[in-house]
């Protein structure tokens, strides 16, 4: 983590504008639920029309705050994102020229290729993608949670329930996806070996007329690939089904049992609103963190590819070729 972190650095100051900007939207997110409620027990109870109004323009104004940061924090994340990657791209790139032909025998070139390209998208697509449902979450999940106690209590304890059974599925998922994604990273390595060995050796494959039979050896790594990805990417989409079920379950126990504390008297109608907007928050936040998991969980697979390149050790410990200005060739003793 802290080697992953040094890449980071040169855009520290991107990353902790993305953090405030994801931090504030949050904020005045979580104030409009409140407003909403006020202008139903107040503004629309009292038959107060000027209460509505600027309840509504201060909705509104709370809104377009949300959207600027909104945006500020997308423009950070993906200049966080993209120059991390550049940052691990460019140290890989530096440490595969130091490769002795005995190291680079460790890899393939094709692994090579894909550890330096598709590894490091992955990553940088985790964190440019990632970074705002990852700090927004938390905040708006515990935020909005403690905001639904404070309104009903009683109400409130179907969380209780709810984020055990998130959890669970979310373990379930991960530890059954999260070896698939390594499986994919090495089926793509091979489905790039057979297009490099193809086109290195085209003049001999036409020369002997064997394209019928590179098709075939093409068509048996590509069918892997696809196989590995489907199985892989069957078991993430799971989560999303799984998070509205529990999520609608959820609404469905509240709408109940609110409905029937409204008809006694035992809370207004603005409050169950109000309740029920904080709910969804806290259930959206868990379904994005979730997501969060999955990003992370494949970004980690890839992480460890590069790191098996990043921490070879080299063979030749003599230094580097000096070019003098004189253009002689100088070898260090």
């Amino acid at each position: 983590m802290k080697e992953f972190l040094s890449y980071l650095k040169p855009y520290k100051r991107d990353a902790l504008m993305a953090v405030f900007c994801i931090e504030a939207e949050t904020v005045f997110e979580l104030i409009i639920p409140l407003v909403m409620a006020s202008i139903v027990d107040v503004g629309v109870a009292n038959g107060d029309r000027h209460y509505i109004l600027m309840k509504g323009l201060q909705m509104v104004l709370f809104a377009l705050i949300s959207l600027v940061l909104g945006q500020g924090s997308a423009m950070f994340s993906a200049r966080c994102g993209q120059g991390l990657g550049a940052e691990i791209r460019k140290a890989e790139f530096a440490k595969l020229q130091q490769f002795s032909f005995a190291n680079t025998d460790h890899f393939s070139s094709s692994s090579l290729v894909t550890r330096l390209t598709s590894d490091v998208t992955t990553i940088q697509n985790s964190v440019a993608t990632g970074m705002r449902p990852a700090f927004r979450s938390p905040v708006m999940m515990l935020t909005a949670m403690a905001a639904s106690f404070y309104i009903n209590p009683q109400l409130a304890m179907v969380f209780l329930v709810a984020a055990p059974v998130l959890g669970a599925l979310l373990f379930f998922i991960i530890s059954r996806v999260r070896p698939l994604y390594s499986v994919m990273q090495g089926a793509i390595d091979m489905v790039n070996r057979i297009i490099q060995e193809n086109l290195t050796a085209i003049r001999v494959v036409k020369s002997y007329v064997r394209g019928d039979h590179e098709i075939q050896k093409f068509e048996e790594v590509n069918y892997n690939l696809q196989f590995t990805a489907e199985k892989a990417f069957r078991l993430a989409v799971l989560n999303m089904p799984a998070m509205q079920l529990v999520m609608y379950s959820t609404i469905l126990c509240i709408l109940w049992f609110g409905g029937r504390l409204v008809t006694i008297g035992g809370v207004k109608v603005g409050e169950l609103t109000g309740f029920l907007s904080y709910v969804l928050q806290v259930l959206n936040s868990l379904m994005m963190f979730s997501n969060v998991f999955l990003m992370t969980t494949r970004a980690l697979a890839s992480w460890k590819r590069i790191s098996e390149v990043m921490d070879e050790e080299i063979d030749i410990k003599g230094g580097r070729i000096q070019f003098p200005e004189g253009g002689a060739w100088r070898y260090p003793v």
